[in-house]
């Protein structure tokens, strides 16, 4: 618990910190300045055995928990785009493949349709496609169980999920991290009846690059693992400090 209490007092402050990022990404990029950590890349919890999290927008509840590439074939995720991409938006001559896919219902791209698949008999989450009479056409990408639940255990045993306020200055953005709860990681069998049941999605996010010297060049975000905030206490146990209410 005292790293708990030293991630609260560090982090709740009641006070206006600049970001330290654009874009996005900021509020966590600002939130691990507090705890002077440095941006890296291992997969690791970001601070003393903790995996920070932290969100200010009321329009996106899903939380990512981890990405994980298919470790089904060595060039997964290239065969989904050159077979199932479709063309960006701004640049149509290039391919992307953005897409959310659950365990109870199938999501229509094109003429395909997605769908999450957890077949315990071969320890393995895939990704089953259909063509639009419903036929199987293609169960070449998964994920191992092993895989998973390594990434799983290893990253996200103990979690802190922050919320922030964000406001706007002369073009500057602020952060103020008014509050912060603590959870354990429940159970590997517990997150796949998860997927199983929906409430955690995969999201494959394949975009291109668009400035000038990466133009058309793929740009893969990370295909990630994540559950709506309201969920998160089916996956997690609340840890209480010794000063709060349950």
């Amino acid at each position: 618990m005292e790293i708990l209490r030293e991630i609260q007092e560090k982090v709740i402050t009641n006070e206006w910190i600049q970001s330290k990022s654009k874009g996005n990404s900021g509020v966590g990029i600002t939130l691990e300045s507090l705890l002077n950590k440095e941006r890296e890349n291992f997969e690791i919890p970001d601070y003393k055995g903790v995996e920070l999290k932290a969100k200010c927008s009321k329009k996106e509840n899903y939380i990512t928990l981890f990405c994980a590439t298919p470790d089904s074939h060595l060039f997964e995720i290239k065969r989904l785009l050159q077979k199932y991409g479709y063309p960006d938006s701004q640049y149509p001559e290039f391919k992307i493949f953005n897409l959310p896919i659950y365990g109870t219902r199938k999501i229509k791209l094109n003429n395909n349709y997605f769908k999450l698949v957890i077949d315990r008999k071969r320890q393995k989450i895939i990704l089953r496609i259909y063509d639009n009479k419903f036929n199987v056409v293609d169960e070449l990408t998964s994920w191992s169980f092993d895989m998973i639940q390594e990434k799983l255990e290893r990253k996200l045993n103990r979690l802190a999920l922050v919320h922030a306020d964000r406001k706007f200055e002369h073009n500057v953005v602020y952060f103020k991290y008014k509050n912060i709860e603590f959870y354990q990681l429940t159970s590997f069998e517990r997150f796949i009846t998860l997927i199983e049941y929906g409430i955690i999605r995969i999201t494959f996010r394949i975009g291109i690059h668009k400035d000038k010297q990466k133009l058309g060049k793929t740009y893969d975000h990370g295909t990630s693992f994540s559950i709506n905030e309201y969920d998160i206490s089916r996956l997690f146990d609340r840890l209480y400090l010794n000063h709060e209410e349950k």
